[in-house]
Order: structure tokens, then C-alpha cells, then sequence
């Protein structure tokens, strides 16, 4: 095994409960600290693709998560009156007796995580975070924000995209990027014919659905903005309903029921992906803190879930911290550039509607052939 045998992971996104819960399982000990004051996740819906299935399944949480969601194994591409114009059949990674997808709401994935963590009794401090870090022969010695001070074997910084860990670590330059589009998600009831997610393909923007319970699916739209807006709460419901009045078909029918702020998150769309190496010294990023993505092939949880699960079990593998951390990198850095790259390529198509290079039924295609490739 590395010489690891007490690690801190900061941020308790999907990416650091995982890595938490994973690191537990191999037999190394670890805790998380994390800003925020509740281990929740606010939000709508997400897709859990099958490389987060797979991944979810070696930890053994992958069952929790299909119960609380709606498992499917296809997407449709439509036009903005919702006739379907391509189809692509998802890879079933778990076999034939598992979907290849489920859409579930992300605060669901959230408990299942930390029900395990507290099955395997991880220590999570809450409202805290690093500050600073200093490397130190074979260990990182740290302070938090709580006043209190430690050394770790590793530390690891999945705190998203607005990484501290990063910063502190590899310096200000890996900024992400604002990609011109913001992402907007509202939680509505869900017909029984939605049985998988489509995308309608509208004159100027791009915007679809997916179930995530026998009752409930998300609208998911994205918006062409060249400068990042900031707008009130109460001015979302009406916006978004201007912006679904395009489309027609189910989605014309979902955007009666948009009406509340409460239930829509906006939010812009980032991009970055840091060069190798990921990591100096014992420390380590891993998850949107290294490879952040836009929403198009809703891929972003699956590949920071795989991380955190690769992490762990090259860890759990043996060899020294140098190696291990590289090879981690050399692994992960081509599969998760190219999420992130053929992502930006479809939100650059989807703000050029009728761009005669517009290939984008093949590209989500070849994208989750990619994926569906053992890690």
C-alpha cells in the first residue's frame, strides 16, 4: 500500500464522499472538511451515467441510488415541437438487469453518501475548511478554518470549481472559464410517457427533460448569454417560461407548471481542465476542482465519481505517493479532457443553431462509447 494512512479530503461534493467512502472501504483512514453547514446538496436533478453507476457499484451504493431515481437507457434528440431526430441507446455498464441511467435529484445522492460515511463512522466537520497547507517531508501540515491545526499523510481538494486546494496549490492561474450559456434546471411533475431524457433543439437555445421518480422530472435548458447575468430570485419562473416558449410538445405542457423560484436553479456554465500533473507533493485535486464541464453530456458527476474511486483504489494498490499520484493523473487526465472538450464542442453548437458542422447525435454517440471503457 502507499504510504497513506491519514487523509483529508476537503469538500463534500460527490467527488470527496465518494473518494471518503472508498478510502474507508480499502482501509485508509480519512475525514472530510467541508464549508458549507449541512452535508447537503442544493439543486434539482442530475444524471448518474453508467461510468457513475460502475463506479457507485464498487463501493457498493450503486442499488441506493437506482431505488431513490428512475433508471433509463436511451436519449432522444428532437426538434423544438419534440419530433425525435436521433436516438442514442445508452450502454447498460452493470449488465442487463441494471439501467444504464438514472436521473435522480442530487440531494438523494447526497444522503446515500453520507448514510455510508456514517455506517463506517468518517468524522465530517462542517462549516470548515483549509486555509493554508505546507508540505513538510512526508506529510502536509494544515490549518483550518475553525482555528485548529494537523498533519496529514495526503490531502486531498475536491472542492469544486472554485478549488481553494488548487489556488493554494498550484497558484491562481487554472481559472475556470465561463462558457456564454447558463444552465437552468426546474423540478416538475412527470408524464408517463417520458421514460428517458431528450433534448429539444430549439432557434436559439437548447432545452429538454429527464425523469428522475415515478412523479417528478427536471426541465433542463440552456441559454445563450454571452456576459454572465446576475438576476433576482423572483424574476427565474418568468424568464424561464420565455425562454421554453420556442419549444413545443411535452415541454410546451412542463413550462405551464414553472411558477415558483424554489423550484429552479440557474446557474452558468464553466469549463477547465487542468494540465497534468494534478497533484504536488502529497497533495492532490480531483473532481471539478481539476476538470470542471459544461452540462451537454451530463457527465460531470460521472467522471468526478470515478476519480474519487480510482483514487482510492490506486492508493489501496500499493507503490510509493509520487508514483501513485501520477499514475492516478495519467489514467484519468485523457478520458476526463475529452468530457470536457467534446462538452464545450456541443454548447458551441448549440449557440450557432443550424451550423452546418453540427454533428451532435455522433459526438454524444462516441462520447459515451469512451465512457462505457473500463477505468
Amino acid at each position: 500500500m502507499a504510504t497513506v494512512s491519514n487523509t483529508l479530503v476537503v469538500g463534500a461534493g460527490m467527488a470527496g464522499l465518494t473518494l471518503a467512502v472508498a478510502l474507508k472501504r480499502n482501509g485508509i483512514g480519512c475525514e472530510i472538511v467541508e464549508l458549507r453547514e449541512h452535508l447537503s446538496e442544493p439543486g434539482t436533478g442530475i444524471s448518474l451515467q453508467g461510468p457513475a453507476l460502475r463506479a457507485l457499484h464498487t463501493v457498493g451504493l450503486a442499488e441506493s441510488c437506482i431505488a431513490r431515481g428512475f433508471g433509463y437507457s436511451f436519449f432522444k434528440a428532437c426538434d423544438a415541437q419534440g419530433n425525435v431526430t436521433g436516438t442514442v441507446e445508452l450502454p447498460r455498464l452493470l449488465g442487463p438487469d441494471y439501467p444504464a441511467t438514472v436521473g435522480i435529484m442530487r440531494h438523494w445522492v447526497h444522503e446515500v453518501l453520507a448514510e455510508e460515511l456514517a455506517r463506517l463512522g468518517v468524522a465530517v466537520r462542517l462549516g470548515t475548511t483549509l486555509t493554508s497547507l505546507e508540505q513538510n517531508g512526508d506529510g502536509v501540515d494544515v490549518a483550518l478554518s475553525d482555528g485548529t491545526r494537523a498533519r496529514y499523510d495526503l490531502v486531498v481538494g475536491a472542492d469544486g470549481v472554485n478549488s481553494t486546494v488548487r489556488e493554494l496549490t498550484f497558484g491562481p492561474q487554472h481559472e475556470p472559464r465561463y462558457t456564454g450559456q447558463m444552465n437552468w434546471r426546474a423540478t416538475v411533475s412527470r408524464p408517463p410517457e417520458v421514460l428517458g431524457r431528450y433534448s429539444y433543439f430549439g432557434p436559439t437555445n437548447k432545452s429538454g427533460f429527464n425523469p428522475i421518480s415515478q412523479t417528478q422530472m427536471y426541465i433542463y435548458a440552456l441559454q445563450n448569454v454571452p456576459v454572465k447575468p446576475r438576476w433576482p430570485d423572483e424574476e427565474l419562473p418568468g424568464r424561464l417560461r420565455d425562454l421554453l416558449s420556442e419549444f413545443g410538445g411535452a415541454l410546451a405542457r412542463a413550462r405551464e407548471e414553472v411558477v415558483s423560484p424554489e423550484q429552479i436553479i440557474c446557474r452558468p456554465t464553466f469549463s477547465l481542465i487542468m494540465p497534468p500533473p494534478w497533484h504536488r507533493g502529497r497533495v492532490i485535486v480531483i473532481g471539478d476542482a481539476a476538470h470542471a464541464t459544461t452540462p451537454q453530456l451530463a457527465s460531470g458527476a460521472s467522471i468526478a465519481i470515478e476519480d474519487a474511486v480510482v483514487l482510492a483504489r490506486r492508493l489501496a494498490d500499493g507503490g510509493g505517493v509520487e508514483a501513485v499520484l501520477t499514475d492516478f493523473t495519467a489514467r484519468r487526465y485523457d478520458r476526463c479532457r475529452m468530457v470536457v472538450q467534446n462538452s464545450e464542442r456541443l454548447g458551441e453548437w448549440e449557440k450557432r443553431p443550424g451550423s452546418p458542422d453540427d454533428d451532435t447525435v455522433n459526438v454524444v454517440a462516441r462520447s459515451y462509447q469512451e465512457l462505457a471503457k473500463p477505468v
